[in-house]
């Protein structure tokens, strides 16, 4: 009898020990913020209210990009930390057509900031962090008047343009 608990136990413990997910290696670990680089087409585009007491969202998507050949493009290079825009559609031109861009803190960025070739600098709150391997990239860009109170949000979602 204890010789059969025995090779039970021994049968059991070589099974437990075979039935072990193999481990292997994750793969190559990125440099946050790497993933940005390329060129990207606007997909969505929603614009926020923020002067009423609970913020209205209303998407204007459709209003400026009525064919693909409308729709805005944003190229981030990484050579000279620059971008640029080609906007043949109706949208807002706010960020110019070209200018620099860079992260607001590294390692862990939460906002783009944008120097367009007019003067003009603008920070836009992350959605998410663009991988390399991602094809979708989200901001939010906030509008504020001479006294810097944010009176309009636009909520951009960009596919990465293969």
């Amino acid at each position: 009898m204890k010789k059969s608990i025995f090779f039970t136990l021994l049968l059991s413990a070589a099974l437990f020990q075979s039935c072990k997910p193999e481990l292997k290696e994750i793969g190559p670990e990125y440099a946050a913020g790497e993933g940005i680089y390329g060129s990207w087409i606007v997909s969505d585009l929603s614009q926020v209210d923020l002067t009423v007491p609970l913020p209205e969202t209303q998407n204007i998507f459709s209003y400026f990009s009525s064919n693909e050949s409308s729709k805005m493009i944003i190229r981030f290079e990484k050579e000279n930390s620059g971008y640029s825009i080609i906007q043949p559609g109706n949208m807002p031109r706010i960020f110019g057509t070209s200018g620099t861009w860079a992260y607001n803190e590294m390692p862990y960025p939460t906002a783009i900031n944008f120097y367009t070739s007019k003067g003009d600098t603008l920070s836009a709150n992350l959605g998410n962090m663009p991988r390399e391997t991602d094809n979708q990239f989200k901001f939010k860009l906030n509008r504020t008047d001479s006294c810097g109170v944010n009176y309009l949000r636009y909520d951009y979602t960009f596919s990465r343009v293969q």
